[in-house]
């Protein structure tokens, strides 16, 4: 390689660590953003999510709450990114899919958020239900009452006996984790334990439902589906813009150090070209005054 091509190769490199340098910049403010709204996010949903296991532990018998006596087909929601360059941000929250899947001894349906869960089921051939994307960077709540609508309605029309939601919990820039959690039935997973701690504590119902509990439920459980689908749609988005910013910093520090290395290989052999220019003029000038 001349010093010609390596320099043009220095600049092609120094030019890449511009580019991600600057979108490493823009998921950094992006991830500051994101931050903010899952910091406002995450109490409600944690109050809602204890208030529904009060009502689960109540008892009764609607469907919505304790499920259905078989399990025929599971409907599995995951939410990834619309964009790569996230290092293997999407490839753990799949994983993680194809993990539940494979638990599962009912035929399970996909629920998709995100083209890279599009993309990675049509590689697979496996057929997607419904898929919704354009929106990962920045998800809004209309978008979450849509996905939630449809799983809810999924589980009231009798296609799908359970739902589950897959998706990247953010822990921050460096840690995002593929976490499974299952929307409906409300009850818990664990439906002995319950039934032990509400035995020893006496059972019966904590409260008294007003108005009545089919009609709360019916108007409760989609609440709180569009209200968990939303948190882990910002969850997801945070953790997306962490991962992308952790991806093109290193990206940046590798392309840094590969153009620094490159360069002090071109000055090496520019040195060696003016020493050989020198011993040729040298031994040019001895040969003369011979």
């Amino acid at each position: 390689m001349s010093v010609q091509d390596m320099q043009k190769q220095i600049e092609s490199i120094n030019n890449t660590a511009k580019m991600t340098g600057a979108m490493q910049t823009i998921s950094a403010v992006k991830l500051s953003r994101a931050r903010e709204r899952l910091d406002r996010i995450r109490p409600y949903t944690d109050n809602m999510q204890e208030m529904m296991r009060d009502i689960a532990s109540a008892g009764g018998d609607n469907p919505l709450l304790v499920g259905r006596e078989e399990v025929n087909t599971v409907a599995i929601c995951t939410i990834t990114s619309d964009r790569g360059l996230a290092g293997a941000f999407n490839a753990q929250a799949l994983r993680r899919t194809m993990a539940l899947a494979q638990e599962q001894s009912a035929d399970v349906m996909h629920v998709v958020s995100g083209r890279k869960a599009v993309e990675f089921f049509r590689f697979q051939r496996t057929n997607v239900e419904e898929a919704y994307t354009g929106f990962s960077d920045n998800p809004s709540y209309e978008k979450a009452r849509e996905i939630g609508h449809h799983l809810t309605q999924l589980f009231q029309d009798e296609e799908a006996d359970e739902v589950h939601l897959v998706y990247n919990e953010f822990q921050n820039a460096l840690v995002q984790n593929p976490i499974a959690v299952r929307l409906l039935p409300v009850g818990s997973e664990t439906g002995e334990e319950d039934e032990e701690e509400g035995g020893e504590e006496g059972g019966g119902a904590p409260f008294e439902f007003v108005p009545g509990p089919e009609e709360l439920l019916d108007r409760l459980v989609p609440k709180y589906v569009e209200t968990l689908m939303f948190r882990a749609l910002y969850e997801s988005a945070a953790g997306e813009h962490g991962a992308r910013m952790s991806a093109m910093k290193a990206a940046t520090d590798s392309a840094n150090e590969m153009a620094e290395d490159l360069q002090q290989q071109m000055n090496k052999m520019r040195q060696a070209a003016i020493t050989q220019e020198i011993i040729e003029i040298a031994a040019a000038a001895e040969a003369l005054g011979g």
